[in-house]
């Protein structure tokens, strides 16, 4: 006995259809072990590379704001052989993880003076920038120098014909509540 396939559908619909009757199921695509491995590969890569430009570009930065030495220049009246229409010149320098300010009193180089301040530790001790600010913390009409680097401020009291890093017991009375 012989078997015949007869379309049964309608005639106008075969019209249109060609004569093959098998259909395509759409399966959904599995994710096997290896796509996954390779898209988490991906994604640490891209993040690596991302986390490496950003710290690149921050030393950059950091080179163009402050130069390679990371210097910062400041000008401030602190009363010590200087004049209001004459001030003090303050460079802050990091020099190999190590704090160096040298104050010129009144612009006159002659008088310079070196203050040596901490060491700096840590990761990228060396390429961190001191910045300095002037102002009176202790109340006795002077103002003093607070030193920051990497996150640590260092005071510097005005004593008169020079600056002193603040003793822990003045430090103590400054900062009671």
């Amino acid at each position: 006995m012989a078997m015949q396939i007869r379309d049964i559908r309608n005639p106008a619909i075969r019209a249109v259809r060609s004569d093959t009757t098998a259909m395509f199921v759409h399966h959904a695509p599995t994710y096997t072990p290896r796509f996954v491995g390779s898209a988490l590969l991906a994604i640490v890569s891209i993040y690596i590379a991302v986390t490496t430009l950003f710290q690149w570009g921050s030393v950059q930065l950091a080179d163009v704001r402050f130069g390679a030495t990371r210097t910062f220049h400041a000008d401030a009246y602190v009363g010590i052989n200087d004049h209001v229409d004459q001030p003090s010149h303050f460079v802050a320098m990091n020099v190999n993880s190590r704090i160096v300010i040298m104050h010129i009193p009144g612009g006159d180089s002659a008088q310079t003076r070196v203050i040596n301040g901490p060491a700096l530790t840590g990761i990228n001790a060396a390429t961190t920038p001191v910045l300095l600010t002037f102002r009176d913390t202790n109340n006795d009409t002077r103002p003093d120098m607070i030193v920051t680097a990497a996150g640590q401020s260092f005071l510097y009291l005005n004593r008169v014909d020079q600056f002193v890093l603040m003793p822990i017991e003045e430090r103590a009375t400054l900062y009671k509540p």
